[in-house]
């Protein structure tokens, strides 16, 4: 399964999670080479019935599968 939170139109995590091995987690900014490059529109997933998870479900897979504590930055912080 393929996961990915966007803000705006990039992605800024993603995580990839396979059977029996172990979860992929990316994040922007450290892992951008590794990273889906494609905006939210190219992806065409708010078309796609059934794409979208909630945001306190990706939360809860992204802390069972080992990643940290995602804080958001408000945009004027954003440079």
């Amino acid at each position: 399964m393929w996961y990915a939170h966007f803000d705006g139109q990039w992605v800024v995590r993603q995580m990839e999670l396979h059977p029996n091995k172990k979860p992929v987690l990316l994040l922007a900014g450290r892992d951008d080479m590794e990273m889906c490059e494609l905006s939210l529109d190219a992806t065409q997933l708010t078309r796609k019935k059934g794409a979208e998870i909630t945001a306190i479900e990706f939360e809860t897979l992204w802390h069972q599968c080992g990643g940290s504590i995602y804080h958001i930055r408000p945009r004027h912080e954003i440079k």
